[in-house]
This record gives C-alpha cells, structure tokens and sequence, in this order.
C-alpha cells in the first residue's frame, strides 16, 4: 500500500481560503448594512459581530481570546509583617495570602513570602532670637529613605473554596504550583518641612515632598510554559505652603507594562494596566469614557476601586514591529517604559480592553513601638491586613470595537 505524503501547502491555501471566505462574509454584511445593525441593535447584536472578528482572528493564528479570560469576582488577602528599624536601617518581612474566586468557577491561591531593607534619616537646622520678652525661631528638617523588596509567589488552581482555604492554611500545597513568580520593589522619598515660631505658637511655612517607585517582576505558567515580565515605575511630586491653607500639588501614576510569552521564547501578548480609585466617571482612563455608565455601580459603605487592562496581540506583525521598544525596555527592566504614540494608536485600534470596578474594604491590626535618639530611631512594628474585594460591573471591548457587558463575571 502507498502513502502519499501530504503537501504543507494545501494547509496554507485551505486556510488563505477559509480566511479570505470571512473576509468576504463580513466585507457583504457590511455592504447591506448588516454589521452597523448589529452592533447598534443590542447585546445579541454586538456578540454577534464579536465572533465573526474572533474567527476571523483565530483563522489568520492569532492571540484572539483574551476577553474570554476568566473574572476574578471576589478575593480574600491577609498580610502580615514585621519591621524593624536599627539606626538608619530599616529591615522587614511580610507574607501574603491571597484566594481568588474567578468566573469559571475555580479560585486561584497564592502564597508569597517577601524580605525588605533599607535605609531612612532625617536632619534639621534651625535658629532663634529674643527681641525682649518675645521669642522668634526658624527651623526646617529633611527626611528621606530608600526601601528595598524581593519577593516569592506560588499559586496554585483549585475547584473549591474549601480546597483553597486548606492550602492558604498551610502555606503551601504538596503539589506543584500552577504557576510561580517573583517580584522586586524599589522605594525611594525624600521631603521637607519649614517652621516658624513666634512666642509660644508654632507654624508651618512651607512643606514638599516626592516619591519614586518602581517594581519589576516574572510569572511563569507551568501548563503552558508561558512566561510574563513586567515593570511599573510611578512618582509624585507635591508642594504646600501656609501650612495646607493654600497648596499647589502634582501627582502623576504609572501603568504597568507586560509582556507574555510562549514556552518558545516568542511574544504573544503585550498587557498594559491600570489601577485606581473609583469615585465617579471622572477617573477613569479615557479609553473607558465611552462606556462609563456600564461601570457605575453602587458599592455601599465599601469603597470602589477600578482596573482597566488593554492586550494587544502580538503574533500579528504589524503589532510586534510597534511594541519592539516597549518590549526592550521591559526586558531591560528600565523604568522608563512607556508606549509609544504610535503604539497607543494602535494599542487603542486593534487591542481589546477589559474594564472592572470593584468594592473593596480593609482593616489593619498592629502593634509598636520607637525610641527616638538624637541622629535616628529604634522601634520595631508588627501589622496584619485583610482586605477583601467582589466585583460591581464588567465590560471589555473585543477585535469588533464593540464594547459587551460581561455576564458571565457579574449578573
């Protein structure tokens, strides 16, 4: 009996077929109209024109399902930690414990242990003079302090919560981890104060201060391989005089940039977050104000935090050419990665976007306590955190540029 062997070409050809086919499919429903009346329609509508944009992605071998990853709909965080301060130096450690309820279903565990050092001081001068019986001081004090991080993460996927909660307990679990990573933090902040005294009342002239901060980290998908890096760098900047009477401040955020890739060394996914406070429409990224009325849920007495996360597909040529810089600087783990104009053009064109807002609440229990010595401080300080979070609303935008509530995360 022969074999024939198969021509690899045929392959290509069935596939430049059957992408060539919906192409012309959805360049038709366009031309009766079909594909505006879709998505104008309603949810259905809009779901619609979703698929077609998927299968047209998935056709061409593209990284076409990330606004089907699953929700993470509440989480459970405890954190412990111990720091102490000899001098100058600052030591600490921390760990943490993390379940997360995601939407298929399953809970996500994490465990991470974490070491801290650093060095903080603080320094003053200061002056005073006696015109008869009243009194006039000037003075002024500098403190600064650089902070140090490293920590390790394992997490693990489980089909309970009782599961989850037997592993959090014992800190770890006799399996493998589903996934590893770990993370590095720098701190740093240096600020300023001026006094003045007159008689036996003191005030404040003027006061500043500024922070930098920057975290690098990796995770690393057993089951796929899959390897993620990212960096963030953030500072802040602000400015008071008259003792907060009249102030002028500048702030300024940092996103976080990540890149995936596969088990063969090759980007497949390049992440960009953001994170904040949620009090109103007003302080969300521009690319959610179409749809900020989808994300204007109620939280109670809890207060309401927002992430919004934008993926762009970079199996896709055009893609990987505009995100290269971006990509090197991560690699290179330099705090100056941004994206390009260029690349939030096409960031905001061909990436898909999911948008979360959620309730969260905290509360914190500790004990400490300090000496104060004439150049530095002794004092040692134990705190635990728990925080918990569940989501309000749900919605991300696919390959279509139509924007769908998130149902399966949020009823």
């Amino acid at each position: 009996m022969s074999c024939r062997r198969r021509d690899p070409r045929a392959h290509r050809q069935r596939g430049q077929a059957s992408l060539e086919w919906l192409a012309v499919v959805a360049l038709v429903a366009t031309a009766l109209g079909l594909g505006a009346a879709l998505a104008q329609a309603d949810a259905v509508g809009r779901r619609v024109t979703r698929e077609m944009a998927r299968a047209i992605c998935l056709v061409g071998d593209g990284d076409c399902r990330r606004d089907q990853e699953p929700c993470v709909v509440g989480s459970q965080a405890v954190a412990q930690g111990l720091t102490v301060d000899l001098a100058v130096i600052r030591l600490g450690e921390d760990e943490l414990g993390l379940v997360e309820q995601r939407s298929d279903g399953t809970f996500a565990v994490t465990v991470e242990d974490g070491i801290a050092g650093g060095l903080q001081a603080t320094g003053g001068v200061g002056a005073s003079f006696h015109v008869g019986k009243l009194g006039v001081s000037v003075g002024g004090e500098v403190a600064a302090a650089l902070v140090a991080r490293r920590g390790r993460g394992r997490t693990w996927i489980v089909g309970s919560l009782a599961e989850a909660r037997r592993i959090l307990s014992a800190g770890g679990d006799g399996r493998p981890p589903d996934a590893t990573s770990g993370d590095g933090a720098w701190a740093s902040s240096l600020s300023g104060a001026a006094s003045a005294g007159v008689g036996g009342e003191s005030f404040t002239l003027a006061q500043a201060g500024i922070t930098y901060d920057k975290s690098v980290g990796w995770r690393v998908d057993r089951a796929t391989g899959h390897r993620t890096a990212y960096v963030q760098a953030s500072s802040s900047a602000s400015v008071a005089a008259g003792g907060g009477v009249l102030g002028l401040a500048q702030e300024a955020g940092g996103e976080l940039y990540a890149v995936e890739h596969d088990a063969a060394g090759r980007p497949v996914d390049l992440r960009v977050i953001a994170a904040g406070a949620f009090g109103g429409s007003r302080d969300l990224p521009a690319v959610v104000q179409p749809v900020a009325g989808l994300l204007a849920a109620s939280a109670g007495a809890e207060d309401r935090v927002f992430e919004v996360t934008g993926h762009l597909d970079l199996t896709d040529a055009g893609n990987l050419a505009a995100a290269r810089a971006l990509l090197d600087a991560i690699a290179g783990r330099r705090a100056t990665a941004a994206p390009s104009q260029a690349l939030r053009r096409r960031l905001d064109e061909r990436g898909t976007v999911q948008a979360r807002v959620l309730a969260t609440s905290a509360e914190a229990t500790g004990a400490g306590g300090q000496v104060a010595l004439e150049l530095a401080k002794l004092g040692a300080e134990a705190r635990i955190e728990r925080t918990s979070r569940r989501l309000l609303a749900a919605t991300s935008r696919g390959l279509d540029e139509q924007w769908v509530t998130r149902t399966d995360c949020v009823a």
